[in-house]
């Protein structure tokens, strides 16, 4: 440790060496250190982001300090063979590239040689006796890892415009059309001879339609269009993650926009305020909506749109994801002639999607079904669905989801969706809904399916009244299943047991995989999700401690004696089965 500490302070500072390059002057780096304790960054960082020296020379000067090669990654042929043996969780955590492999060691560029925990993790994920180490700039590396080595294949870079364009039809809506006013919406057949007669907005209509459509085909669930000072960047959430796709200049930021906005029929001139809007697609027959939000930065405006394919949504409850002893638990109780079945999970892990198949398999003619929903995502047959709406003008002529569901209960439903618990007054009635004969399907923000307790009380609702009416209490996640095409088996090191909580011995005759990427996948190792449950049936006992305001410590000791599964053991048992990948268990069980 001596020797470590007494070679460190032998090192010549970086200040120092930048001047002996010739990169800083004297005069420079005596500001630049004036002003470090000020603000606070290192050295070498203030001198780039003032634009005295460039990150390449930083890193040169770097590399000389701790006698180590500088690489440039651009002139590097990347070994993929070699990056697929690596968990990618371990290369976007320690933010390295592998570079070459000799028979005990392992070469990788880094920007952060004082991140020594780096070496040792690396080491017992590998099983590589040495980690040899280069130098190699900050931003090299993030775009390698981002946009290189786990960045998908654009599907449709090889496809012409013509092919591109040719099935293409467009319906421009709005919500006041299809959720208020009833009207037909209004049809505009778009073809490629059409757009070539605009001349000046050619390039712009058809840049705009290849962002949309290659969203489609790499199955999106939303695009974000990001303006920032020098580019717009658009990227694609896939999967649950999102990738860089396209960089634009960025002075086709206000065409791009503006032609979203027309055919979302919105005000063009409207820069400053944020603005909500859909249109809708037919390609190949497959009709396909598409929400749009707006909103104004710094920068300009960015804009999101939601991708809402109902061809893609599987509404069958048993492919879900559901344990087959889960499932039994949940068909049976959302089957029950009344209560209050509640589903916890942050935006985006698939509550939604659990509801409209709950709602599908005990749809029937002998019963009635009316939703209240923020937005309608897609239309279920024989379900009268409602959509909250906000009337800026006059507040007091806005749809809540208080006063949809009030006005639900005076048209004899037999079973209620309410979309979202978000205030007292809609969790008041909707409890008293399910206290009065309504078997009532909601989702609130919690983070497991007992802290919905928790949540529920702080909105101020009595627990005596809340645990009469529930039945049910789902928490729910999604992660990542490894692509079927590229699935290859992955050696279990004392690291992978590690990171599964488990010793080796207990993975004995358990085989893991992960993907390696390929044209089904889009490079990315993953094709599509599963979901992860956690289902408490609220039995007499359960609503009894809930009633007396138990701790959630002692409502989670009391579901552990009776063995119900946490998310992180639902997903385990995937991993086992060989389903998902190792990486989606330990980002789930750091969630929790």
């Amino acid at each position: 440790m001596d020797l470590v500490v007494n070679d460190f302070f032998k090192r010549k500072r970086i200040g120092e060496i930048l001047v002996e390059m010739n990169a800083i002057t004297n005069e420079q780096l005596n500001a630049a250190l004036k002003r470090q304790p000020v603000e606070k960054h290192m050295l070498g960082e203030n001198l780039v982001k003032d634009g005295v020296v460039t990150e390449p020379t930083l890193y040169k000067g770097l590399a000389i300090q701790h006698g180590v090669e500088f690489v440039d990654l651009d002139t590097i042929d990347l070994d993929m063979s070699l990056i697929s043996k690596i968990p990618e969780s371990l290369i976007k955590t320690y933010k390295f590239i592998p570079i070459r492999k000799e028979p005990k060691s392992l070469t990788i560029a880094i920007y952060d040689p004082t991140n020594t925990k780096m070496f040792d993790s690396i080491k017992m994920a590998t099983g590589f006796m040495f980690i040899k180490w280069v130098l190699a700039t900050k931003t090299q590396i993030l775009h390698t890892i981002n946009n290189v080595i786990y960045r998908p294949k654009n599907v449709l870079e090889n496809v012409s415009i013509d092919e591109l364009l040719k099935d293409v039809k467009l319906e421009f809506s709005n919500d006041k059309d299809d959720y208020t006013d009833g009207l037909i919406t209004k049809t505009v057949d778009t073809n490629l001879e059409e757009l070539k007669r605009e001349s000046d907005q050619t390039a712009i209509v058809t840049l705009v339609h290849k962002i949309i459509l290659d969203a489609v085909k790499m199955r999106a669930s939303d695009i974000h269009i990001e303006c920032f000072e020098k580019i717009i960047q658009v990227r694609y959430r896939i999967d649950g993650i999102l990738y860089d796709i396209l960089p634009i200049e960025r002075s086709a930021h206000q065409a791009i926009i503006s032609r979203i906005k027309i055919m979302s029929n919105l005000d063009i001139t409207e820069r400053f305020m944020p603005q909500d809007g859909n249109f809708k697609l037919k390609v190949k027959n497959q009709n396909i909506e598409f929400r749009v939000a707006i909103l104004p930065s710094i920068y300009g405006q960015n804009c999101t749109i939601r991708v809402l394919d109902s061809g893609r949504v599987n509404l069958d409850l048993k492919s879900l994801g559901f344990a087959q002893d889960d499932l039994q638990v949940f068909e049976y109780n959302i089957g029950r002639p009344w209560g209050l079945c509640l589903l916890a999970g942050p935006t985006g892990s698939g509550k939604t999607t659990t509801l409209y198949s709950a709602l599908s398999l005990i749809n029937s003619r002998q019963k009635k079904i009316i939703t209240v929903e923020d937005p309608v995502e897609f239309k279920i047959p024989g379900v009268h669905q409602m959509q909250v709406m906000e009337n800026k003008n006059d507040p007091n002529r806005s749809l809540t989801f208080a006063k949809g569901l009030r006005s639900i209960l005076r048209l004899d439903p037999d079973i209620i969706l309410v979309g979202e618990i978000r205030d007292y007054e809609t969790a008041e009635i909707t409890i008293k809904a399910a206290l009065t004969g309504h078997m009532v399907f909601s989702t609130i923000h919690a983070n497991t399916a007992i802290e919905t307790i928790s949540r529920l009380e702080n909105i101020g609702i009595d627990p005596y009244l809340y645990a009469s009416a529930l039945c049910l209490l789902v928490g729910q996640r999604l992660v990542r299943k490894i692509c079927p095409s590229c699935k290859t088996e992955i050696e279990v090191t004392p690291y992978v047991a590690a990171s599964l909580d488990m010793k080796m011995k207990d993975l004995e005759g358990y085989k893991l995989y992960r993907g390696v990427g390929c044209k089904n996948c889009n490079n990315s190792g993953f094709r599509d999700r599963t979901g992860l449950y956690e289902v408490i049936e609220v039995n007499p006992e359960l609503k009894e401690m809930i009633s007396q305001r138990r701790s959630t410590i002692e409502l989670q000791k009391y579901l552990r004696d009776h063995k119900v599964k946490t998310l992180s053991a639902c997903c385990l048992e995937k991993v086992l089965a060989g389903e998902v990948p190792v990486e989606e268990y330990i980002m789930i069980h750091m969630g929790n």
